[in-house]
């Protein structure tokens, strides 16, 4: 990690730090000063305003020293000042009137805009429709931005973001080039300048979402501009902290120690009805039946394994599910009824034999382990890696097998605390919760599919290079060994 990274850049940091040599400023790209502006006429419509302030939550996340930079005519002025004192954290954006003057100071410079400014290490996005556009090589973009649409202005904020990111760390090209001119839609999950159909309306919706973190952040932001109307259940059994303000667009400093299920109701109420449950997936799911009716569909953004089998477990209509790694995002559909994987094909169980694991956690060899009644010898301290010498040498004398239930439970300990940690950035998070709620609204709309499992890309490299996922079921599936019974169950659910 950055060395002096404070806890709320801790993420971002292990994000940079993941890419190893392929990021040569990974362990200074903080302290470079990076410049938001942007130009009036795009920002006179409601993309260009989404656009820019999606980009704002984003950037302030990213570095110690942003600097903002409005048309004196904007007037954008009050949300951006209101925006700056509510989720800043250690490290306020510096506002700016705005100025010609002075940008051979900054490392990086995002515009949300048309026009590039060859020379300089600019960046300009704007958004059409479901469609995101960036340009980072001097290039100019389309300059018509009438068809709003929130998550084409987030997908363009955070194209944008990762394009300061990349300049920030000085990414090798071979490892991902800033874009020459790039068109995406987010409807087709095609590289082409198509605005693609227009929002309904009303959106009615009844589902539950499940996890508010970095993903569900990125969703519910989303959810909050569209026209939707109806009811959500939000499932979360965690409360955010400082470090959870690095990857999460909505959080402040006022939401440390809330509870993220509880947060996700407030940010909700207002649109639809919103019911957040602070409480394990497991724990949701007894009240399922009996106080709530079954979801039909679900919005994951939980990651662990053990959770997304747990959701899968409800067997409702449709299940969209969002992924991110330190740099990929993806989206994956898991419908009943169609011959596409279910979450519990995608995400099996790993199984590791008892005796592996209480090697690994005690260095103990298998003969000794075979003898649980005998204790720990100076002849298996000398066996053991040096790693565990120490920790063993402590328990000589003891029988073995507790020392195996000791070692055993400290390293599954060690291992889920260490498994909380990723690294991450919220705009790779909420490419994710676009697709996501792409996705949502095909569905709510009935529309055709395009995808048929999903859409993965490494935000390094950009979505023109994503990849469409087909996943079947699993033959040795719960979904298809007890197919008869889950129908059944999903019948009497209803």
């Amino acid at each position: 990690m950055i060395q002096g990274a404070a806890l709320q850049f801790s993420r971002i940091a292990a994000t940079a730090e993941s890419l190893e040599d392929a990021a040569p400023d990974k362990h200074r790209f903080l302290d470079k000063k990076v410049l938001l502006t942007g130009e009036s006429g795009v920002l006179s419509t409601t993309n260009g305003r989404q656009c820019f302030l999606d980009c704002l939550r984003l950037m302030i996340r990213m570095v110690h020293f942003l600097t903002i930079r409005l048309p004196a005519s904007s007037s954008l002025s009050a949300e951006v000042e209101a925006m700056v004192k509510d989720l800043s954290l250690d490290f306020p954006p510096v506002i700016q009137t705005e100025s010609d003057d002075g940008f051979e100071i900054f490392d990086a410079i995002l515009c949300v805009g048309s026009s590039s400014r060859p020379g300089l290490p600019w960046t300009v996005v704007n958004s059409n429709g479901w469609t995101a556009r960036v340009s980072s090589l001097g290039k100019s973009l389309p300059s018509n931005c009438s068809a709003p649409n929130p998550v084409g202005a987030l997908g363009a904020a955070c194209l944008g973001v990762a394009e300061v990111f990349k300049r920030l760390i000085r990414l090798k090209p071979e490892r991902g080039q800033l874009h020459d001119i790039l068109f995406f839609s987010f409807h087709s999950y095609l590289p082409e300048d198509q605005e693609g159909i227009a929002l309904p309306k009303e959106l009615p919706m009844d589902l539950l979402l499940v996890g508010v973190g970095a993903i569900g952040n990125g969703t519910i932001h989303l959810l909050r501009s569209l026209p939707v109307t109806g009811r959500i259940s939000i499932v979360d059994n965690q409360s955010y902290s400082r470090e959870n303000w690095g990857t999460c667009v909505l959080v402040g400093p006022k939401d440390f120690g809330v509870s993220k299920a509880w947060a996700g109701e407030k940010w909700m109420q207002g649109k639809v009805v919103a019911k957040g449950f602070p409480e394990t997936i497991e724990d949701f799911q007894k009240r399922c039946g009996t106080e709530i009716a079954y979801p039909r569909l679900i919005l994951n953004g939980l990651d662990k394994i053990s959770a997304r089998r747990t959701v899968q477990d409800f067997w409702p209509d449709q299940i969209i599910d969002g992924a991110i790694g330190p740099v990929s995002c993806e989206v994956t559909l898991h419908p009943w009824g169609p011959d596409l994987s279910c979450l519990k094909c995608d995400f099996e169980e790993p199984s590791v034999p008892a005796e592996v694991v209480q090697r690994r956690a005690t260095g103990l060899r298998p003969e000794r382990l075979a003898a649980p009644n005998s204790v720990i010898s100076e002849e298996d301290i000398a066996n053991a890696p040096l790693d565990v010498q120490d920790w063993l040498r402590q328990r000589k004398g003891k029988p073995v097998c507790s020392v195996v239930s000791e070692g055993v439970l400290s390293l599954l300990a060690s291992e889920s605390q260490n498994a909380g940690f990723q690294p991450s950035v919220p705009f790779v998070a909420c490419l994710s919760a676009c697709m996501i709620v792409s996705e949502l609204v095909r569905y709510l709309q009935n529309s055709p599919q395009v995808l048929e499992t999903g859409f993965q890309f490494d935000v390094m490299v950009g979505p023109q290079r994503g990849n469409r996922k087909s996943h079947a079921r699993k033959a040795e599936c719960i979904c298809v060994t007890r197919r008869k019974n889950i129908e059944s169950v999903r019948l009497k659910r209803r």
